[in-house]
């Protein structure tokens, strides 16, 4: 299997460059900059792609082309039975096709190989890099190159991959075990974590001590405050108990003076209108008693009428109570859940807005994308490019090299048969002239009749004979390279008629997408897949977005059925602000309310009993008014009072003005009646139990007293809970380092049982590579060596130790080491490592060999060897050598070698 072709129709700075190879000696010579490693790297990348690494990515973009939307190309390969397959590779897409064409078969039919390297080659990438492809050592002093090459030559024994160092390897995970260390050693890591875990654990169980003690406390402190509740609310009963007893002792004071204030201003207005000698002498004592009875009267009809009005008032406002909503609210109304739900609603309803609002916009934006005309056109874009891949196999099937070839080898085959025949009669003629030369001297010493005509004839006929047995194999030859020419111009025909049915097939599908040309339609193409991944983009955020609205819809369902079913409660029947800030209001003074509506049902209670007292004491007074006026003759006051007023009102009303005076003044005693007038303006007058004034005071000061010691206890609480606070870790914070700790732990442990089991594995594979792969790697090497040094060093040694020396054909005995030859020695070492260590991995199969500047420090002798060598590998295998001077390609042709030059 060879390269027979590249085509780098678009990578890094070639654009539809063609490159041909021959199954020989291939010499590409190029300067520096002109492209070789570009033509390298696109083979490699043909034949296995870019690595999905950052030095893969690297190298995508280090090649990928500035000046192209395209990055592509095909590689063709050519077996033994000329059989050809066609590799064609899409690097933007990340497409790859491989076409087989046999002799017999006209067209060529596409197959199904995702790796073309390990297909066609039966190894794998890093297996070419360390075969396949040839590189020199490097600019290094002897000792240095001697040193590479050991160890590529140790790595290849032991892992079959020149990079890879198993003492490396084990070093490493040597190093990840000592790292991690131990738990008994408090010097390592592991170490170190033990005991901070058991330090973390012991404070994890005290801070979990202090937190239950701190739980403990807090109930306590919450008794002591229920408790100093308990003697504040006790404290202000005791205060009003005895600030509304002296407010009623004075309001009774009050009530009593009120009518005698009264009735003397009245006295002495009256007084002012009388003379002396109007006065006329009257019953005193009836009449006294008659007008006391009155004016009690009027003042309890008075009484009664305030009592009366102030218990409507309170019915008033306790009717007002009882229908507030606050009464509707049960002990399982939660009002927290409630606001909770609301809040939540609303910002569910924001979000909904939102979201309608999102949806509506990303339809509207892509209301005008037609997706299914931009399918149809990717899809006619996708049968150009297959086309486009048909006509590149089919041009190279029309390829007329051979065909060409064919011709000359059919005309040369004519000329030789032609010349043969010339020769011939020539020989004949030459035969029959000589026959007349030599006639006297038979004649005279052989008498014999016709002799002469006889070994003429002879001669002729044996002439003949060598003629037609030279000419038949020429005729049969030109007989078939005729057949051959006929046959390959049928298939070219065929060729024809199938690439020009590929390129109206091309132009048609080209002209339905409304596009000029394929670059036109490549750009549109390019413009298409992006407009279809914005659309496709976009869609998945719709979609999401819906999906997030269901949700939010489906949740505020449920929300607000919730919400009914508690504003009913309350006969709310609508979900609102206003209704909520009212539920939220009627569950802050549920408490209040009640405690107002106690009060006021106290309140009236005591108003109706004074109005039914007052009621009692008005038909007693009236009944004894009733019979004073009529044991005196009289059926009112009024006529009573006529006639008896002209002989006594005016002493009675002085008398009665100093007898009011004296119990106005009896009554208020200390207190000044405006004064006290104006102090119990405000007072709500109702029954009130005697107390000791006294004891109730003397009771509040013990009371303060028990107050401010438990007050003292809530602070020595709070002291205490602060101080355990402050001394011990949060259980999140050790519970967190604790994790971390413990991840740590368990990850260094299971990176020395991972060493610990890879170490083992490797050391198994090494020994297994070692045994089978290094026999015939020795043998491979020194048979190249001893070729290359033109026979001086006969034996390559690498011992048990791994210590690798050489051996000189005059002196077997003695061994070299590697750091003793000179540099260019050490190439042809390594050159013969690469040659055998490719004939073994690909199973001495006839894969090409890539050189790239492997020769920059040979000089001439050893230059010559290596290329005799390649020359002699060259008539198995196919040899591309990369080179920058020209001086390869001089000493081949000095030497005679055949080989295919290539300039870039």
């Amino acid at each position: 299997m060879y390269i027979s072709k590249l085509h780098l129709r678009s990578f890094g700075k070639f654009i539809h460059k063609k490159i041909y190879f021959e199954n020989k000696l291939n010499i590409v010579y190029g300067e520096n900059e002109a492209g070789k490693s570009t033509v390298h790297n696109f083979m490699e990348a043909m034949l296995y792609g870019f690595d999905d690494t950052e030095e893969g990515e690297l190298r995508f973009n280090k090649y990928k082309p500035w000046n192209s939307n395209l990055y592509k190309g095909t590689l063709s390969l050519k077996d033994a039975n000329d059989e050809r397959y066609l590799i064609s590779k899409d690097f933007l897409l990340g497409t790859s096709q491989a076409f087989f064409n046999s002799s017999q078969e006209q067209e060529a039919r596409e197959e199904e190989i995702l790796n073309p390297g390990e297909h066609f080659f039966n190894m794998n990438k890093i297996s070419f890099s360390n075969t396949v492809s040839v590189k020199q050592l490097g600019n290094k002093t002897e000792k240095e190159l001697a040193t590479e090459l050991k160890n590529k030559i140790i790595n290849l024994s032991r892992t079959r991959d020149e990079s890879i160092s198993i003492d490396r390897i084990f070093q490493r995970l040597n190093s990840i075990k000592e790292e991690a260390g131990n738990e008994n050693d408090g010097k390592s890591l592991l170490g170190q974590y033990s005991l901070r875990l058991k330090e973390l654990n012991e404070a994890r169980e005290n801070s979990v001590n202090a937190k239950r003690q701190v739980m403990f406390l807090a109930m306590e402190k919450k008794k002591v405050k229920n408790k100093i509740h308990e003697i504040n609310i006790r404290i202000d009963e005791l205060k009003k108990e005895l600030s509304d007893y002296e407010y009623s002792k004075e309001k009774e004071i009050l009530l009593k003076a009120e009518p005698i204030k009264k009735e003397l201003e009245e006295l002495n207005n009256k007084i002012l209108n009388y003379k002396k000698e109007d006065i006329i002498e009257y019953s005193e004592s009836d009449f006294k008693e008659a007008a006391d009875i009155e004016n009690t009267l009027k003042s309890m009809y008075k009484q009664i009428r305030i009592l009366s009005d102030e218990a409507e008032e309170k019915e008033d406002d306790l009717f007002g109570l009882t229908n507030d909503i606050s009464n509707k609210i049960g002990n399982e109304f939660d009002i927290d859940k409630i606001n909770s739900d609301y809040s939540i609603y609303k910002e569910n309803n924001a979000k909904i807005n939102e979201l309608k609002d999102k949806i509506a916009a990303g339809q509207e934006n892509i209301k005008n994308t037609d997706v299914i005309e931009i399918n149809k056109f990717i899809d006619s874009y996708t049968d150009v490019e297959d086309i486009n891949r048909k006509t590149e196999a089919v041009n190279i099937f029309l390829d007329d090299k051979n065909y060409n070839k064919m011709k000359s080898f059919k005309r040369a085959q004519v000329l030789s048969v032609f010349l043969w025949v010339m020769t011939g009669g020539v020989a004949i003629l030459g035969a029959w002239w000589y026959k007349l030369l030599i006639t006297d001297y038979i004649n005279r010493y052989y008498h014999g009749p016709w002799t002469e005509n006889i070994i003429a004839g002879s001669i002729t006929a044996l002439i003949s004979i060598v003629i037609l047995a030279i000419i038949n194999p020429l005729l049969t030859k030109a007989k078939s390279a005729k057949n051959e020419i006929e046959s390959m111009e049928c298939e070219f025909a065929d060729h024809t008629i199938n690439l020009r049915n590929l390129n109206i097939s091309k132009d048609e599908i080209i002209k339905e997408s409304g596009c000029e040309s394929f670059d036109e339609m490549t750009e549109k193409f390019n413009k298409m897949m992006s407009e279809k991944k914005m659309y496709e983009e976009k869609m998945k955020l719709i979609h999401y977005d819906e999906s997030s609205l269901d949700a939010l819809i489906n949740e505020n369902g449920e929300i607000i059925n919730n919400l009914h079913k508690s504003m009913l409660s309350l006969n709310l029947d609508r979900i609102s602000d206003e209704n909520i800030n009212a539920a939220n209001e009627a569950y802050m003074r549920k408490d209040a309310v009640k405690e107002q509506i106690d009060k006021l049902n106290k309140d009236t209670e005591l108003l109706k009993n004074e109005i039914s007292k007052l009621d009692k004491e008005i038909s007693f007074e009236e009944k004894r008014l009733n019979m004073i006026l009529k044991s005196n003759g009289f059926d009112d006051p009024d006529s009573f009072k006529r006639s008896v007023e002209i002989n006594k009102e005016y002493t009675e009303i002085t008398n009665n003005i100093n007898y009011k005076k004296s119990m106005l003044q009896n009554i208020l005693g200390e207190y000044n009646f405006d004064e006290l007038t104006q102090k119990l303006s405000k007072f709500e007058f109702y029954e009130v139990k005697p107390v000791d004034k006294q004891e109730h005071s003397l009771k509040i000061y013990k009371l303060n007293e028990e107050k401010a010691r438990l007050t003292e206890n809530i602070n020595n609480i709070l002291k205490e809970i602060s101080e355990i606070e402050d001394s011990t870790r949060t259980l999140a914070e050790i519970e967190e380092e604790i994790d971390f700790y413990e991840n740590k732990t368990f990850a260094f442990k299971n990176k020395i049982k991972v060493a610990e089991i890879t170490s083992e594995k490797i050391r198994k594979i090494s020994d297994s590579i070692k045994g089978d792969f290094m026999p015939l790697l020795k043998k491979s090497i020194s048979d190249n060596f001893s070729y290359l040094t033109s026979g001086r060093y006969s034996d390559v040694i690498i011992d048990e130790d791994m210590n690798i020396t050489v051996a000189e054909e005059a002196n077997k005995q003695r061994s070299i080491e590697l750091e003793s030859l000179s540099g260019g020695t050490l190439d042809q070492l390594y050159l013969s490592l690469r040659i055998g260590l490719g004939s073994i991995l690909s199973g001495n199969q006839n894969i090409p060999l890539i050189f790239d500047d492997s020769f920059v420090q040979y000089d001439g002798k050893r230059l010559r060897n290596s290329l005799e060598m390649l020359s002699k590998e060259s008539e198995r295998r196919q040899i591309i050598l990369f080179t920058c001077q020209e001086r390869e390609a001089e000493l081949a042709k000095s030497l005679n070698i055949k080989f295919n030059y290539i300039k870039l």
